[in-house]
Formats: C-alpha cells, sequence, structure tokens
C-alpha cells in the first residue's frame, strides 16, 4: 500500500497535483471522484479533492506542491533559504491568484483583473521557457492556472503565454492529469 493518496476530480485544482505526482513519478493511489459537468464545477468541486499523505490529509493545491516538493522532489522546488526561492513561492501562489480571477469572471472589474494578471504572466515569460530557470512544481501550478484561463479568454494577445501553456500541456505528466483532455482556447 503506497503512502499517497490524491482524492481527484477530473479537471479541478487537483489536476496540478495529479500533474506533480506523475511529474515525480513516485507511487500514489488515485480515487477518482465524480467529472464537473461545468468550468465552475470543477473549480469548486464537491466533495473537495484531498492529498493524503499515511494519516497527514490536506486540500490546498499550494500547500500539496509545497509538500511534495518538500519531501519527494527537491529538484521541482526551491528550498528555504536559497535566492530563486522567493520567486519560487510567488508563482506557486500567484497561481491561485489566477484562478481566482477567471472563477470572479462575471464581477464588475473582473475582467480587467484577469486581463492584469495574464499581462504580468506574459511579461515575465517574454524571455523564459518556464516561470524559474528550468521546469518546476510552480509550473504544475500556473501552468494548470492559465489552461483553466485559455477556456474563457483568448490567449492570441499574449504569445508567450501561448507558447508557455502549449509547452505545459505537452508535457506527458500533464496529459495524463488532464485526461488528453483538448484545450479550447477562448
Amino acid at each position: 500500500m503506497t503512502e499517497l493518496t490524491l482524492h481527484h476530480a477530473p479537471l479541478s485544482r487537483s489536476s496540478r497535483t495529479l500533474w506533480l505526482l506523475e511529474e515525480i513519478g513516485c507511487d500514489y493511489e488515485l480515487v477518482t471522484l465524480a467529472m464537473p459537468k461545468t468550468l465552475d464545477a470543477a473549480l469548486h468541486p464537491s466533495p473537495p479533492p484531498s492529498l493524503c499523505d499515511g494519516t497527514a490529509q490536506m486540500h490546498e493545491t499550494g500547500a500539496m506542491t509545497e509538500w511534495l516538493c518538500e519531501t519527494r522532489a527537491p529538484q521541482l522546488w526551491r528550498a528555504p533559504g536559497t535566492t530563486a526561492r522567493i520567486g519560487w513561492l510567488d508563482w506557486l501562489h500567484f497561481a491561485e491568484t489566477l484562478v481566482q480571477h477567471v472563477a470572479r469572471r462575471s464581477e464588475t472589474g473582473a475582467s480587467g483583473r484577469l486581463a492584469d494578471a495574464l499581462g504580468l504572466l506574459e511579461d515575465w515569460l517574454a524571455g523564459s521557457d518556464w516561470l524559474l530557470s528550468e521546469f518546476s512544481g510552480a509550473d504544475c501550478q500556473v501552468g494548470y492556472s492559465l489552461w483553466v484561463a485559455a477556456q474563457v479568454t483568448p490567449l492570441g494577445p499574449y504569445p508567450a503565454l501561448a507558447a508557455y501553456l502549449d509547452r505545459c500541456v505537452t508535457r506527458p505528466a500533464a496529459r495524463t492529469a488532464l485526461g488528453g483532455a483538448e484545450l479550447r482556447l477562448g
């Protein structure tokens, strides 16, 4: 019996954790929850996904990424005290900000906030293949959030984001996590 169990709702934010588990290549048990019927249901599935490591359980994908990278994949994180740690943490948590802008897209002013977040990410990725010097757990977090954003907003004005998303979704681990879902641009 494996120590890790991921309770996963397909296409939900737990896809980030499934992607990371596949990147790491460690043993885990996958318990698949009901398939969400809409994008909004994927962002807020019920019951919520979770990751169990032995008797410990967590529900936040950012925490899952930090834990998995810390305990099983030091090559995919940036350790405390290193100069790259701040960037790793910043992008790791930016992923949730981005997906929240998507979830709130119908609220007044939300489309501008989503465009601002996409513009920030576009500027950052204009000169880099990955968020940091090489692929990391933060890319699993942000790559999923960008995949979600691309379902509701065109990425045409963001060529660096479109290229980054293509690099993300063509990774075998990402294809597994997204269940081969086709990218539907805006």
